[in-house]
């Protein structure tokens, strides 16, 4: 089996009703719900049978005596079922080797180290073992076996205490041919995060980490990073991995979120992503441990055409269903308490040009299909027929901080995860059209159980360098701030006017009395840098674009511009996007 003939086994196992169903699927579509978060558990056997790996039924976050078990899927997706892994030595989850016609799966072995386990087929229930390297690690990330040589390569990530108490250093290993001798090379670290200017809290540092790699059509490997800065960071290697180039920041927003690379058979990439930026940390945040997660409830997949030059679409897979919980932090009780995220990828490519991906964490990690077409979509519309399901809109409490897990002897004894709880900072209201709509209401609530009174809305679009931005809005309050940007931030976060590319406050002042509703449009232009402003298809004025923005905007951001409690706020009865 070669690195793509098990699409077309996928596709072979297909009935004439799962292809008609297939092709009806276009944005994504969730298909399974797996029993362990996205990291390296997908995999598809020669015959084209779908599996993802996972542990049943686990107690607790500490819970190690769970029996594994993986769901299988025999038409290409559409279902799924579970089975248990009897044998204690079969090899389950793993990455095919073409070269070898091996399956692989790399574990850290605690005191023993680090060994490379190969076998027939995941079902293999003695698999050779070879060792990595005798000193353990403290997680592994990738096994990538390259097209252009035979070498496999594996990235793990170690501690070093000597440089920083908690936070992690790649480590990547290589081998040739029969995989008994292995390579092991250090990689360089990214610089740690240092606070802006006036600023005192330090984010948990994460430097150089969960990293992945994508092999170019001219053999040369381009791996992507974890950080804690505000990008993930990019390098290169023109010798199969045996030296890389200074880590250098990419064009995707980020910060403590795992990237996933992907080639699909026609050379195309495929990345996954958090185009997210987190609130300013809390003064008392010290980036030994985790702090508070306010950036990972929002997944991003873009396609690249040109080897990872230029990147399409930036469109949100997925919004976290639990982004508004008032009990976020322990929501699905003790043995749920950990990461409640849509960070975390893993990618396959399926037929009929669909795109399979299993991303995150704990109640939220998910098996969805979408197809790739709808990347490249140049027009996006919401009209809020389906309430807030397509905009971020959550506001945080005052809450417990600190990564609350329990303890390996009292597992459920504390609740809770590193994250605030939840509200609403926007509502839907009734239409005071009296048609019996609703409309999005966003105001300020300065409540001082809140992180902060600021309400707003977040939307994305498909990323465009040319593009028309239309929002069907009524003040009744202070205004509104309306933003355009390449990347989500938070819809409360105060500094989003020195974050945007394009931030203005629209009054009541510019608005049609005679209507219930006026129109603002904004055209964008990145390649002249500007942004045209009209209301009601009058024109108000041209100003410049702010910052950068490589592939284009993405994002709608509408936040109240009170500066004081306003609960009339603004009325939001729709928006709309056309790109060029």
């Amino acid at each position: 089996m070669n690195a793509y003939s098990y699409i077309e086994a996928i596709k072979n196992r297909m009935s004439d009703e799962d292809v008609r169903f297939y092709r009806d699927i276009f944005a994504p579509v969730e298909v399974a719900t797996p029993d362990s978060d996205a990291w390296d558990h997908l995999c598809v056997m020669p015959d084209g049978e779908i599996r993802v790996y996972g542990v049943y039924n686990k107690k607790s976050v500490f819970d190690t005596a769970a029996q594994r078990c993986y769901i299988s899927s025999l038409d290409g997706g559409l279902s799924w079922k579970r089975h248990l892994v009897t044998g204690r030595f079969t090899l389950g989850k793993s990455t095919y080797i073409p070269y070898l016609n091996k399956y692989m799966d790399v574990q850290n072995c605690g005191y023993e180290g680090i060994y490379a386990f190969l076998g027939d087929t995941p079902d293999d229930e003695n698999p050779m073992r070879v060792l990595v390297d005798s000193v353990p690690c403290a997680e592994i990330r990738i096994v990538l076996p390259l097209r252009n040589r035979d070498r496999v390569i594996v990235v793990a990530a170690e501690k070093r205490p000597e440089l920083h108490p908690t936070a992690m250093f790649a480590v990547l290993y290589y081998a040739d041919g029969d995989l008994r001798n292995w390579k092991r090379l250090p990689l360089e670290a990214v610089p740690f995060y240092q606070p802006p200017t006036g600023k005192k809290g330090v984010r948990w540092q994460q430097n150089n980490r969960e990293n992945t790699i994508a092999e170019l059509s001219d053999g040369k490997l381009m791996m992507i990073s974890r950080t804690a800065l505000d990008y993930h960071y990019v390098s290169y290697s023109e010798d199969g991995g045996e030296s890389w180039s200074k880590p250098m920041p990419t064009v995707f927003h980020s910060t403590g979120t795992m990237p996933f690379l992907y080639r699909l058979s026609d050379g195309k990439l495929i990345f996954c992503w958090c185009n997210t930026r987190p609130l300013a940390e809390r003064e008392d945040a010290d980036g030994i441990w985790e702090d508070v997660f306010t950036n990972r409830d929002a997944n991003h997949v873009a396609i690249s055409e040109d080897e990872g030059k230029t990147w399409l679409g930036y469109r949100e897979m997925a919004l976290n269903s639990l982004r508004n919980s008032a009990d976020f932090r322990s929501v699905g009780g003790p043995e749920h308490s950990r990461d409640k995220s849509v960070h975390q990828f893993q990618v396959i490519e399926l037929p009929y040009n669909k795109i399979m991906v299993h991303y995150g964490q704990n109640l939220l990690n998910r098996i969805i299909i979408f197809d790739r077409a709808w990347l490249y979509e140049k027009s996006r519309r919401e009209d809020f027929i389906h309430g807030l399901c397509n905009v971020s809109s959550q506001g945080y409490v005052q809450s417990v901080l600190g990564c609350y897990r329990g303890t390996p002897e009292a597992p459920l004894a504390y609740v809770g995860h590193c994250a605030y709880n939840r509200v609403n900072s926007a509502m839907m209201l009734p239409d005071p059209s009296g048609d019996g709509h609703e409309v999005l209401q966003i105001c300020r609530n300065d409540d001082p159980r809140l992180v902060s009174g600021i309400g707003g809305a977040v939307w994305n679009f498909p990323i465009a360098k040319q593009g028309s931005v239309k929002i069907k809005f009524r003040v009744e309050g202070q205004g509104i701030r309306v933003s355009l940007l390449d990347h989500w931030v938070n819809p409360c976060d105060e500094e989003i006017k020195q974050i945007a590319n394009f931030s203005a406050v629209i009054s009541a002042a510019v608005q049609d009395e005679k209507q219930l509703y006026s129109e603002m449009r904004f055209d964008f232009d990145c390649l002249q840098a500007c942004v045209s402003a009209y209301v009601n298809g009058k024109f108000v004025s041209k100003v410049q674009l702010h910052g950068t923005y490589p592939n284009g905007l993405c994002y709608l951001h509408l936040q109240s511009a009170a500066t004081e409690t306003d609960l009339r706020g603004t009325l939001v009865a729709g928006m709309e996007f056309e790109g060029i």
